[in-house]
């Protein structure tokens, strides 16, 4: 059984010795974790953590989203490489507001999620050799125009 991804296809379209290295091979790069992507990196995981917690009928406050992400930060800013005299503290605050917008924007989070960082793999043939895999951020059922989200 062959299993594809986004990611994947999309690698094998950019380069095909890429593609060998990285799926064939095996080869993964040892690549520098960059303040920009520790930011985004976390502030994923904080919006993921906030959905999990109100799938269960928890609706976290402001203030422990703040906590968790903080918490968060101290713990993948050991592995940052901070490059061209980029401040932790400026992407960190940036973080802060990013969070601090999207809960004003979205609370009370009634939007009935269902899922969060839901594995979904689609069978690409009728014997079920390919396959392609993905994952929903976060998937929702919209109650007023009967809509999955």
């Amino acid at each position: 059984m062959e299993i594809y991804s986004h990611s994947k296809l999309s690698t094998f379209e950019q380069c095909r010795l890429k593609y060998k290295f990285r799926y064939i091979d095996k080869i993964i790069p040892e690549i520098e974790k960059t303040i920009e992507a520790q930011l985004g990196d976390i502030v994923h995981q904080t919006l993921e953590w906030l959905y999990s917690e109100v799938k269960e009928k928890r609706i976290p406050t402001i203030d422990d989203i703040i906590v968790y992400y903080s918490n968060t930060w101290m713990e993948e800013s050991k592995e940052t490489i901070m490059q061209n005299g980029n401040d932790e503290k400026l992407f960190f605050n940036k973080g802060v507001q990013y969070l601090l917008d999207y809960y004003n924007r979205y609370k009370p989070f009634d939007d009935n999620t269902l899922e969060v960082e839901k594995q979904i793999i689609l069978t690409l043939d009728e014997e079920g050799k390919y396959q392609i895999r993905g994952f929903i951020d976060r998937l929702a059922y919209n109650i007023r125009n009967k809509e999955y989200e």
